[in-house]
This record gives C-alpha cells, structure tokens and sequence, in this order.
C-alpha cells in the first residue's frame, strides 16, 4: 500500500477508536460508529482521597470476575447512533462465533439480507485476549470517591508492549457498589493530551460504561456504553467524534442445568 494511503488509513477516525479505545477496554458490545455532537462534559476528577497499595483484596477478585459485555448466558439488543447511523443489533451468546450478533435494523429500517452479510463479513471481531483487567498496574489504587453506598477506584494502566504510547497516559476507574459487590459504573479515561502519533493528538478519549442494580434474580446488566474521543490530526485539524449504545430486552439465554 502507498505510504499517502496508509497515512490516511491511519487517522481515519474508525481506526483511531479501534487501535486507541477500544483494544484497551476490550468492549465486545460495541459497534463503532461516530457522531458530531459530544456528550456532556464530565468533571474532572477530584483528588484522590488515598492510596491503597496493594489494591484490596475484593477489589480485585471482582476486577477478575467483571465482563464488559455482562454475565454469561444473557442475551440482549443494543441500540447504537452516532455519524448519522442508527443501527440495531441482538446479540445471543446461544449461537456459535459470529452468528451471535444480528443486524436487525440499519437507518431505522429493517436491515436487507445484503446489509446483513456486509455486517456478517465486516463486524468487528472481540479480542478476548485483549481485557482490561490484564492492563492495571496492580502494586496500587486511588480512592476517588467514597459514600456509604460505594466507593469509586481508579488505577494507572501498564503499558502493553515497546509500540504501546497509550497506556501511561490513560486511568481506570471502577465504582464499586458495597451492598451488591458490583460495579454501577466502569470508566476508561486519558489523564493528559498524548500524541497517538506524529501528527495525531488526542485531547480526550473516553469511555464509559453504566451497569443497572441486580434486581429480583437478575444480575448487574449492562445499561449504557458511550465513547467519545477529540484531538487534532496533523496540528491544525481538530475532531470530535462519539458513539453511544444502549442496551435492553436482556434474556438469560443459558443452558439449563442437566439433572441426573
């Protein structure tokens, strides 16, 4: 391929949320796509309120057990806008590999069998290799927030490799709900502006996930996913661009337990 044309390929804003966002959450769920508008601004992050190292011990028990895309067994559909898109997916953990996501919806209409093959052949393949847990730096954790209700936690990530110039600039946090021992919300932040690359900036990158309350035999299920990243390509052209999905009609799908 051309050096121009792989250039382009490079800071095409799709690839940027690929390479940058999501191989660090590792969000099975997401379909990328891109909006102009930006979701409202979060606060910055107050000081933190102390450092624990080690990290406790149920903390992390509980890192190692979190699923971005929630428990096992459950089915669900999920409602993605951005970038003048509006797309529906179900997603069921019953049927072998790619088979598992259906394009249901595309634009508001119901999807054609040639949209569906494209989606088939074109969809973003999870890594599961590629998981957030595996990327905190474990020898310590910021309390950011504390109630009586939860407590908000906040980690530094370990970069993955020599080419990874992401990771040190970018923070974890998990707000841990006390009487449930799930997290409400997981959030995957830079901390400062970093340059991607030589003539890529990223100002803000960000994701964030919100998880609804276990409730009358359900378990914690994933309610939202948003994420959104700006900065500036070749000093002078900036970007805003983000994606948000909902979910909903969750279903426990799972085998039933075989009796003897």
């Amino acid at each position: 391929m051309p050096a121009r044309l792989r250039l382009i390929r490079a800071l095409n804003l799709t690839v940027i949320f690929r390479r940058i966002v999501l191989p660090l959450l590792a969000l099975a769920t997401l379909a990328l796509t891109a909006c102009s508008e930006p979701p409202p601004a979060t606060p910055a992050a107050p000081p933190a309120l102390e450092t624990l190292a080690p990290p406790p011990a149920d903390l992390l028990t509980a890192i190692d057990s979190f699923r971005a895309e929630g428990p096992k067994g459950w089915a669900f559909t999920q409602t993605t806008t951005g970038g003048g898109k509006d797309r529906v997916e179900r997603y069921n953990p019953r049927l072998p590999g790619p088979d598992r996501w259906t394009l249901l919806t595309e634009k508001g209409a119901p999807a054609t069998e040639e949209q569906k093959q494209r989606y088939r052949e074109t969809r973003p393949v999870f890594d599961a290799s590629a998981n957030l847990a595996g990327q905190l730096d474990r020898t310590r954790v910021e309390v950011v927030a504390r109630t009586a209700e939860r407590t908000t936690y906040q980690f530094h990530l370990v970069p993955q490799g020599e080419k990874d110039r992401t990771a040190l600039h970018m923070r974890a946090r998990f707000t841990l709900e006390h009487a449930s021992h799930t997290f409400s919300r997981v959030e995957l932040f830079n901390a400062e502006p970093f340059k991607a690359a030589s003539s890529l900036t990223i100002e803000e990158a960000r994701t964030t996930l919100e998880y609804s309350a276990p409730a009358e035999g359900r378990p914690a299920l994933p309610r939202e996913i948003s994420m959104h990243v700006s900065g500036r390509r070749f000093w002078f052209r900036d970007f805003t661009e983000t994606v948000v999905s909902r979910f909903s009609e969750h279903e426990n799908v799972a085998r039933p337990a075989t009796v003897p």
